[in-house]
């Protein structure tokens, strides 16, 4: 047996189209949701200095633009104006280190709970401790100017400079370098330059996250200039005991200092080195005298080494040899009277002198210049007698000689 529907088709149709009015007139049908999307929508950093206070940093990077879903009405699409809405990354709740996932607030949507944010991820920032420390500041110098930059003083003002930032990129700061290129070796070169930051691995730095004080310093190079060392003895040996002589180690050495000064400077002086009383040789290590406006350069040692050398004075009898007559005058005849005794002379100095002397080398004479004829007697005199030694005894001082 067919059904009533079966049967009756026009009330079938009828009641399809009632379903339909009835289905046209739902609300949600006339306002659909759609789900849309939000991509690079700027971000506002909000309290940054609130984690600042609370020696905190962000050692990642920060987000510029943000992405998000959301869910409205058909009808409410009209209303939302992309250049109003912003992301705010609200930084004050962070109070510890590590790892972080932060959430983020949409502004600029229409105030209506028509709109459902689907999908607003949080952001994860890495957050360090804020610490500081010094670095020492290097010349960067080519390596043409490497081998005359070494032999030159320079000074780099601030010598260190003061770096903050997080932990553990501070961490690994070793030193700063200033670049420096070097000009005329007889002029001074002073100049500012920028500091660029290196690890203890030689690599350079990101300052992004690291701020430095001061950044800019000043490198100063001086001339330079050889001179001699001169040493200041002051005292005597013990009686009966001479200085000899003296040698300075190194003898000469290399400074620094303005054009000006260096013109004017022939030697360096020692500080003082008292012998007084010596019975031996004398070896000091002494400190040259410091010069205003002059430094010492790379590598030269601030002390030279002193050798005094002191010697005991002795004396030296020995036999005198034949004397030569010296100027005799033309158409004379010289001759001398002898005495029949022992002639010798006394020489008197240092012992290594007197002990090598070799009286061959002596000449003793008596000069008969502007002599007349006749007996007279006249004085010995000595001649090439070495340096260092003298005479304090002749025997006979005088010898007669006859002129005919």
């Amino acid at each position: 047996m067919a059904s009533f529907f079966e049967r009756n088709i026009t009330l079938k149709i009828i009641s399809v189209v009632i379903a339909l009015i009835l289905w046209g007139m739902t609300p949600s049908n006339k306002d659909p949701v759609r789900d849309m999307s939000f991509r690079d929508i700027p971000i506002k950093i909000e309290n940054q200095q609130k984690l600042t206070e609370n020696g905190l940093m962000i050692s990642s990077e920060l987000p510029e633009s943000y992405s998000f879903d959301i869910r409205a009405k058909d009808s409410m699409v009209k209303y939302l104006d992309r250049s109003k809405i912003i992301a705010i990354l609200n930084l004050s709740d962070i109070n510890k280190t590590g790892e972080q996932s932060v959430s983020v607030e949409i502004q600029g949507l229409p105030s209506t709970s028509n709109i459902e944010i689907k999908s607003a991820p949080d952001i994860k920032l890495n957050v360090e401790r804020i610490v500081s420390k010094s670095v020492p500041v290097q010349p960067e110098i080519g390596d043409e100017d490497s081998l005359a930059l070494g032999k030159r003083y320079y000074e780099i003002e601030p010598g260190s400079i003061e770096i903050r930032g997080p932990e553990t990129l501070v961490a690994t700061a070793a030193y700063a370098q200033v670049s420096v290129t070097l000009g005329n070796k007889d002029k001074k070169l002073e100049r500012s330059s920028a500091v660029h930051l290196f690890s203890d691995k030689d690599e350079p730095l990101d300052l992004e996250f690291i701020t430095i004080n001061p950044e800019y310093c000043v490198i100063t190079v001086y001339p330079n200039k050889t001179v001699t060392v001169d040493a200041v003895i002051t005292g005597e040996p013990a009686d009966g005991y001479v200085v000899t002589g003296e040698e300075i180690k190194p003898k000469e050495i290399i400074v620094n200092g303005d054009p000006e000064v260096l013109e004017a400077l022939d030697s360096i002086p020692t500080e003082i080195l008292d012998i007084q009383g010596a019975t031996n040789n004398v070896v000091r290590e002494v400190r040259l005298q410091q010069q205003e406006g002059i430094r010492l350069s790379p590598g030269q040692n601030s002390t030279v080494q002193i050798l005094v050398r002191i010697e005991k004075i002795i004396d030296r009898q020995v036999s005198i040899g034949d004397i030569e007559l010296r100027n005799i005058a033309e158409g004379l005849e010289a001759n001398v009277e002898e005495d029949g005794g022992d002639k010798f002379i006394t020489i008197r100095g240092p012992q290594s002198l007197v002990n090598a002397f070799d009286p061959d080398v002596l000449k003793l004479y008596v000069d008969l210049n502007e002599s007349s004829r006749g007996g007279r007697t006249y004085p010995i005199l000595v001649d090439k007698l070495p340096p260092g030694l003298e005479i304090v005894d002749i025997e006979p001082r005088n010898l007669r000689v006859i002129l005919e």
